[in-house]
């Protein structure tokens, strides 16, 4: 009985098949890739700074309007003298969808060597149904929280009122803040101020 062998064409198809599946099967996988590197092209570039202050800016004013009785501002420095501040907020934005009242709050996590899963940068919280006084922003990791921009080495915010800045600050809403955001060390550094007025 004589063996019937496969036809050129027969391979050809199969091999097309073949690459067609692999092609289907490895798509997501390369388009996750791809999201990763652009995603971290565009917190690398130079506008990654103006737009986490603007992000911060808006959402301070957010909060600020519709809760002008409470904002906070802790002094605090890193080693070697970097602005380590951090920002609290009150906000009863989220009244409007009937979710508790609480707390934004905004600080640099430094992650750690038994924290490799949380990058370091600036981090975002909001605290709902907490009493301003009794937040431990020490407590507070970036696990828990909002990333807001890697690679933050230095957060500095200070209150202008009546045309005096000042460090540190617990009150009403101030004429606005001035947010200093750094990233990268020595000649490598990135950093930017802005200043922001609530009416």
């Amino acid at each position: 009985m004589a063996r019937r062998a496969f036809t050129l064409v027969e391979i050809l198809i199969v091999v097309l098949l073949a690459g067609l599946v692999t092609t289907l099967a490895l798509a997501p996988v390369v388009f996750a890739v791809r999201r990763v590197v652009e995603t971290q092209a565009a917190d690398a570039d130079a506008g990654a700074l103006e737009r986490a202050l603007a992000f911060i800016g808006r959402d301070v004013a957010a909060a600020l309007r519709l809760a002008p009785f409470a904002l906070k501002v802790e002094d605090h420095r890193a080693l070697g003298g970097v602005e380590d501040d951090v920002l609290f907020v009150a906000s009863t934005a989220p009244a409007k969808q009937n979710l508790p009242v609480g707390n934004l709050v905004y600080r640099i996590d430094r992650g750690g060597p038994l924290r490799e899963d949380t990058p370091p940068g600036l981090y975002r919280w909001f605290l709902p149904g907490t009493d301003l006084e009794k937040i431990d922003a020490a407590k507070l990791r970036g696990e828990t929280g909002q990333l807001v921009l890697p690679g933050v080495t230095a957060f500095g915010v200070e209150v202008v009122d009546r045309s005096e800045r000042h460090k540190e600050y617990e009150g009403d809403l101030p004429v606005g803040l001035v947010v200093t955001l750094a990233r990268g060390q020595g000649k490598d550094e990135e950093r930017l101020e802005h200043v922001f007025v609530y009416p």
